[in-house]
């Protein structure tokens, strides 16, 4: 086996009543933290964590669960019930985490948040369940070997009558392991939180909820705003916003029929005032200074269309929102296009304030928010 490599040491991390984990596409951690910041009062960072192209993780203590169901750039929410730094690689390290999953004390509090968080999750002394499991870094054991211990492990706590039925889990058990350091958490969300309810009409390459969510926070939500997406695709990123706060009008568009239809279906008669039209990106029938907000999925030239595309599209979108976009705006960008971008940043085309590198579903990405006074525009020239 390797020696491990000698990284940056992490703070350690503390399981309890009162600790939680929100889960999140890498890289968008440190926003959901900065939503739990502001909407749950008393929250206090323990640290981050990240599973490589998996997960972002933000953990974190608080008074009371009550409020974690409404956040919108978490895409599960965990209560940290088992931590256990220090592991050696070795096997032997699988005997104290069974040890550890049986004499954990903090089970029954999840799972009466659980409950109390996720309407109709099941209670009760006989319980099914399930175990996932992610492993980061190198182990004389394999993940399915850890998952197989923490299995065996549960039912002998004696607490409930466990049953493993991983079709049909009253509980999911969820275990990290990141070289030394273990963490086993009880899921308290549900699927609902992750894919939201509003998603009727889903379409190739759409946008995760909670990644838009996190758009819409990085534009800084105002009352007053005229939010404007501009290829809003299925309309996440618009309904999105329109849950972070009050605004004054969102705009969307694109250039495909069915595409608009199947915005329009997730928006239904809610999130008013919003105008969906049939438009092209790069001529877009608004006036000058008339946006204060652009929060858009740029293509990304894998599902549709091309990188040679892109090359040519790029630098007419970027001069297009400059056009519409009002003094003291803001536009945020999400590409997979990270080459293309630091092309056009060095050629003066824009400048962001702030770049995220994020991974979505596993394919690197960054998010660029970009001030309107940083953009060249017609007045420029």
């Amino acid at each position: 086996m390797r020696p491990r490599p000698k990284g940056p040491a992490r703070q350690p991390l503390r399981a309890g009543r009162d600790v939680y984990i929100v889960q999140t596409q890498p890289g968008f951690e440190t926003l959901a933290w900065e939503e739990i910041a502001a909407r749950v009062e008393g929250a206090q960072l323990l640290g981050f964590r990240t599973v490589p192209q998996r997960a972002g993780m933000a953990v974190f203590s608080a008074p009371r669960p009550d409020k974690l169901s409404t956040l919108r750039l978490a895409e599960d929410v965990f209560a940290l019930i088992c931590y256990r730094r220090g592991l050696a690689p070795t096997r032997a390290s699988l005997e104290k985490i069974e040890s550890s999953v049986r004499t954990a004390l903090y089970l029954e509090e999840a799972l009466h948040a659980r409950v109390k968080l996720t309407p109709g999750s099941r209670g009760g002394r006989r319980l099914r369940f399930k175990v996932v499991t992610r492993l980061v870094g190198d182990h004389e054991f394999l993940r399915t070997e850890l998952k197989r211990a923490i299995e065996t492990a549960i039912p002998g706590r004696g607490d409930h009558t466990w049953r493993l039925d991983e079709a049909a889990a009253d509980v999911e058990f969820w275990a990290t392991m990141i070289e030394d350091e273990w963490m086993l958490a009880v899921r308290l969300s549900d699927d609902r939180m992750r894919h939201r309810e509003y998603k009727i009409a889903h379409l190739p390459g759409s946008l995760r909820p909670s990644v838009a969510a996190a758009l819409g926070w990085l534009s800084g939500p105002c009352e007053d705003d005229v939010v404007l997406d501009p290829m809003c695709g299925a309309g996440t990123v618009l309904i999105e916003r329109a849950h972070l706060g009050r605004y004054g009008m969102l705009l969307g568009g694109d250039s495909d029929r069915k595409i608009l239809d199947a915005a329009r279906e997730n928006i239904g008669p809610r999130y008013k005032p919003i105008e969906l039209r049939l438009w092209d990106a790069v001529a877009l029938p608004l006036a000058d200074s008339s946006v204060t907000k652009i929060v858009t999925n740029l293509p990304w030239g894998i599902k549709h269309g091309s990188h040679a595309a892109n090359r040519r599209l790029y630098p007419r979108l970027l001069a297009e929102f400059a056009r519409v976009l009002k003094k003291g705006g803001v536009m945020v960008l999400l590409t997979a296009e990270t080459r293309l971008m630091r092309e056009l940043w060095r050629d003066g085309m824009f400048k962001p304030l702030r770049v995220l590198q994020v991974s979505i579903l596993g394919a690197p990405a960054a998010v660029y928010v970009c001030p309107r006074d940083a953009i060249p525009g017609p007045e420029d020239n």
